[in-house]
């Protein structure tokens, strides 16, 4: 299951962009243009890592607070991980136009394998200056939003109202919100991302970070009016179990460097005239749990969206593309302690997010 870019995560943050008079150039969600249509104090967007909607349904009743909110079942993007997916919300534009493709990209400018939010490579610092900064810079709607004179705050670890836990979380947006003007506050947790990836989409401290959320964003809800808040995840996870390509070395021979972008969704490197070898040797290998697609073939079915595409993205994407379609993983190299679950490939149970809206009064 690739991402829906009619009803995504991108036609989500459309509309709120829509609602506050900006440019959009996707398609916006008609069941929250619908909501938006009336005005608000707040306009609030809190998106929780890895809340999709299997994991929310597996964790919380049907009468549970996010559950009864719930209005309609959205893609994410492609693929569906935290680097794609939270850059898209934070600019408003699909993967392939920002660029930010997933946790790790080579760049040709230094010719090494980057991974993005560290800024390392190979365990280390990957130069003097932030890569991703320099060569995939953006522009974010909060500053859009500032320079058109609408207030506009993000709330998370790493932004300037920080907020590392939950109850922090819940504690100042509340806060930003009993401020008088109209505005807009995005929130961000890692949970239930990071303890899922550790222990697995079904271990008890995932259920109760499932009910953490769900009690913090009623009791956020009964404490602000005249708001509208939006509930959402950038992404879902399914439990996995991993092969290796060292079993492989016939596969890995073919490749010109360690593959990028996502475990799930990698961008594949192949030697020069080893095209045709390595698609026989990769789909021997891993055609039961990988589909192998060329880089013009990702290019032409939109894969990671529509506009125009980075001038960085050709290179990033590589030679293939190799896209998990169930919940085997394929390691680079051999890993006695890999995850129990993980995200970015195919599959529906990691495409598909909750869109939860509740009006306060």
């Amino acid at each position: 299951m690739f991402t829906d870019y009619s009803r995504s995560l991108v036609s989500l943050i459309s509309s709120v962009q829509k609602h506050f008079g900006l440019t959009v150039s996707h398609p916006t969600l008609p069941e929250l243009d619908r909501l938006l249509s009336r005005k608000y104090r707040n306009i609030v967007l809190l998106l929780f890592d890895g809340m999709g909607t299997a994991v929310l349904e597996k964790h919380l009743p049907p009468d549970a607070f996010l559950r009864k909110n719930l209005v309609s079942r959205i893609s994410s993007v492609f693929p569906p991980t935290t680097t794609a997916a939270t850059t898209s919300v934070i600019t408003g534009k699909t993967p392939i136009e920002h660029g930010w493709l997933g946790w790790s990209l080579y760049f040709e400018q230094i010719d090494k394998v980057v991974n993005l939010y560290p800024n390392t490579s190979n365990h280390e610092p990957a130069a003097d200056y932030n890569v991703a900064g320099r060569f995939i810079p953006f522009e974010t709607i909060f500053e859009r939003m500032n320079a058109a004179g609408i207030p506009a705050y993000a709330v998370s670890p790493y932004a300037a109202h920080r907020a590392d836990t939950l109850d922090e979380l819940f504690l100042q947006v509340g806060e930003l919100c009993r401020a008088d003007e109209p505005k807009y506050v995005y929130g961000y947790s890692i949970q239930p991302d990071h303890d899922m990836h550790d222990l697995g989409t079904s271990h008890p401290t995932i259920a109760g970070h499932l009910r953490e959320i769900n009690a913090g964003v009623e009791r956020l809800c009964s404490e602000i009016g005249d708001s509208l808040v939006i509930v959402t995840a950038d992404h879902g996870m399914t439990d996995t179990d991993f092969v290796f390509m060292d079993e492989h070395p016939e596969v890995k021979e073919c490749l010109n460097r360690e593959p990028s972008i996502e475990g799930r969704a990698m961008s594949l490197f192949v030697r020069p005239g080893m095209s045709g070898c390595f698609r026989e040797r990769f789909e021997r290998a891993y055609s039961g749990i990988y589909e192998l697609i060329s880089r013009d073939e990702v290019i032409s079915r939109r894969l990671f969206g529509d506009g125009e595409p980075h001038k960085l993205a050709y290179c990033f994407i590589g030679d293939f593309l190799a896209v998990a379609k169930g919940s085997v993983s394929l390691g680079y190299e051999y890993d006695s302690d890999p995850f129990r679950a993980a995200h970015g490939g195919g599959t529906a149970v990691e495409n598909e997010i909750p869109f939860i809206a509740i009006e306060t009064e």
